[in-house]
């Protein structure tokens, strides 16, 4: 678990919703052969959120690329590159057909669904966006039906998320004294 994921944890729980960070998914041989993969390890989901009260789950992708050029469209769209690597979820449907139907059935078990079909949604949380790639991932997000979490509409959820009561939790200190001694 790093501080980017519990950051973006804090970001979907002021929204309402229940997470766990750095989720792993059980697969056996045969799945992972499925996928062309057989000696893979187990996924690592970043993040899953869920929010009983709509029965939606989000699988999400944290990015904090914060001393980098930032999340860029070369890793969703266009040419083979390594980029796209890290997007696998994204990038590969039956590799996020396997992990999305194992993590439901893992959180089903659990007892953590409600039901074996909730709704799915898959989300980018990025801390950076490289500059001028704004527009063009919105546009890719919208058509594929996923959601990016740009570095502002994660800003505004985490001042959100400080104005509730004290919690002794480094992210929620930090939002708090960053909101009460910004000059105006």
């Amino acid at each position: 678990m790093n501080a980017f994921e519990q950051i973006a944890a804090h970001f979907f729980e002021a929204q309402g919703y229940w997470t766990r960070v750095g989720l792993k998914i059980d697969l056996d041989k045969a799945q992972k052969r499925s996928v062309g993969n057989p000696s893979m390890p187990r996924p690592e989901i970043d993040l899953v959120a869920f929010k009983p009260g709509k029965n939606e789950l989000l699988i999400v992708e944290c990015k904090s690329y914060l001393d980098s050029h930032g999340v860029r469209v070369e890793s969703f769209e266009g040419e083979e590159s390594v980029h796209k690597d890290r997007f696998k979820l994204f990038n590969l449907e039956p590799y996020r057909q396997l992990v999305t139907d194992s993590l439901v059935k893992q959180l089903s078990e659990e007892g953590l669904l409600f039901s074996d079909s909730p709704t799915i949604r898959y989300v980018v949380v990025a801390g950076k966006i490289k500059t001028g790639h704004e527009t063009r991932l919105r546009e890719i997000f919208e058509k594929n039906g996923w959601q990016l979490i740009t570095p502002a509409a994660l800003a505004e959820g985490l001042r959100k998320f400080a104005k509730r009561g004290y919690e002794d939790d480094l992210a929620t200190m930090i939002v708090k004294i960053l909101e009460r001694n910004t000059v105006s």
